[in-house]
């Protein structure tokens, strides 16, 4: 009897350890077969955590880093064994950029990309649905997902304007929705570059996609606010030019797709100071 049950034993060991090498080369070699056939999305956007989703073909482990405006890279990990693939990024910070990575278990790159917080740390912002193929700073700009960015006015000041993808903000702010002026791309590809967003002393709030002027104005005394977004740094098809004008009244800034406020704000005392850039009609 003693026999058997060390024979049992044995045996049950054996079959241990079979099954953990299976998934240790589950782990390992097969999952630099594995493809990811829907997603990424980041949802449950705050000013300081987000949730990334994905699905793949196969069983895999659920690994991401990501860092918040450059600064170090964190890890979310969990062991493989499923096809279904959720990950929360958390310490994040309002109103930055978020680079994020989708790894192998043992640290191949799967798919890369960026998104951007919302501005406050109790705000949200919008889902963003990066694509399987997302890349970030790889491919036709076009090929990214574009948000709306919204407009609103001050109703104390008519010359006060906030332009942000959280139409929330707007009226959390007790400002007046005016409408979208286009969309802007959530991540950077080739051919777009940051839209940058301070607050100025005044209270206005100042967009621009130069880094040398978004750092004179910082030194000046703004405080920034982050990236509301990446458009287009030249005309393309599916873009159009963003005015910028200032007020020769108070320097306060207003933006517009339109042609058609041009004369109007002329009237009204802007003055242009040419095209911050181009933002895509959808």
């Amino acid at each position: 009897m003693r026999k058997n049950l060390s024979l049992l034993a044995f045996v049950l060991s054996l079959m241990s350890l079979a099954a953990f090498a299976q998934t240790s080369t589950m782990d390992q070699k097969s999952e630099k077969n594995v493809h990811i056939t829907q997603g990424p999305t980041i949802t449950s956007i705050t000013g300081t955590s987000a949730t990334i989703n994905w699905t793949t073909d196969k069983n895999a482990a659920n690994h991401v880093k990501y860092r918040v405006a450059n600064g170090a890279w964190k890890s979310a990990y969990t062991g493989g064994g499923s096809t279904n693939h959720s990950a929360q990024l958390t310490g994040l910070q309002p109103g930055q950029t978020v680079d994020w990575q989708i790894l192998t278990r043992d640290g191949d790159v799967r798919t890369s990309g960026q998104f951007q917080t919302a501005s406050t740390a109790a705000g949200t912002a919008p889902d963003v649905n990066a694509g399987s193929g997302a890349n970030a700073g790889t491919g036709a700009a076009s090929s990214t997902a574009h948000v709306a960015l919204y407009r609103g006015d001050n109703p104390g000041n008519k010359d006060m304007h906030l332009y942000t993808t959280n139409q929330s903000e707007i009226t959390a702010a007790g400002w007046t929705p005016v409408g979208t002026v286009g969309y802007v791309a959530t991540s950077q590809e080739s051919g777009t570059a940051p839209l940058y967003r301070i607050l100025l002393g005044n209270g206005d709030h100042f967009y621009t996609t130069s880094a040398d002027e978004r750092n004179t104005v910082l030194g000046q005394g703004g405080k920034d606010e982050g990236i509301v977004g990446y458009i287009a740094t030249s005309q393309q098809p599916g873009t159009r030019p963003l005015y910028r004008l200032v007020s020769t009244k108070d320097g306060t800034h207003l933006y517009t797709t339109n042609p058609g406020d041009l004369a109007t704000a002329a009237a009204q005392g802007y003055r242009q100071e040419g095209i911050a850039g181009y933002v895509f009609e959808s």
